[in-house]
């Protein structure tokens, strides 16, 4: 069984279910219609609340879990670039070393290959301050950037004082919360350093 259905199952039937049928779904429609039968039938109403905040808690959790298992999987593939990025440049500069030694000539072909060593369009390193190079040499750039106070705009809208071209609102937000007595956000935290731990486990076992 899926991690984020078992640990719904602890708490919620009604959420594991709803999982799983998400899971088969296959629109955003499709989608819309099971979170809505939720909350058809008015007697089933707290059963739907808490069905409703363990699943959203449950996405919370996954999200998180998914995100550090990302994290840590972007960063061991950073390592492996950088080492391979390493190897590359040791090639060049063991073909370069060589071309200057004279042992390579500029162009060496192999069998089937053919290695080259060009010279690259010319580079300008500024020395000094720019400013005390000669006038022909200096170039002189000015730019205005003109943004927004959206801080004081917001103010003055609480204040009575909208402001022309612009639009004030507030965005509304849906907050889940445990009543008292209820440990699901410490089970789900737990659940989810697990994972992430039993997942970085068995990457060091693969390598």
């Amino acid at each position: 069984m899926h991690l984020a259905t078992a640990s719904l199952a602890q708490s919620s039937i009604n959420a594991a279910q709803l999982w799983h049928q998400l899971e088969s779904a296959e629109s955003s429609e499709e989608i819309d219609q099971l979170l809505q039968s939720l909350w058809q039938t008015q007697e089933t109403q707290e059963l739907a609340v808490d069905a409703h905040a363990d699943l959203a808690d449950q996405i919370d959790a996954e999200i998180a879990s998914i995100t550090a298992r990302m994290q840590y999987l972007i960063e061991l593939h950073s390592k492996a670039i950088n080492k391979l990025q390493g190897w590359k440049e040791r090639l060049d500069q063991t073909v370069l070393y060589f071309n200057e030694c004279g042992i390579l000539t500029s162009e060496t072909i192999g069998k089937h290959r053919r290695i080259t060593v060009k010279e690259n369009p010319p580079t300008c390193e500024v020395l000094i301050d720019p400013s005390l190079l000669p006038e022909p040499y200096r170039r002189v750039e000015t730019k205005t950037v003109t943004s927004a106070d959206k801080k004081a705009i917001a103010n003055a809208w609480k204040q009575g004082m909208p402001v022309d071209g612009t639009k004030v609102f507030c965005k509304r937000k849906v907050v889940y919360s445990l009543l008292p007595g209820n440990n699901l956000h410490s089970l789900q935290a737990n659940q989810t350093l697990e994972s992430f731990s039993e997942d970085k486990t068995q990457s060091k076992k693969r390598r």
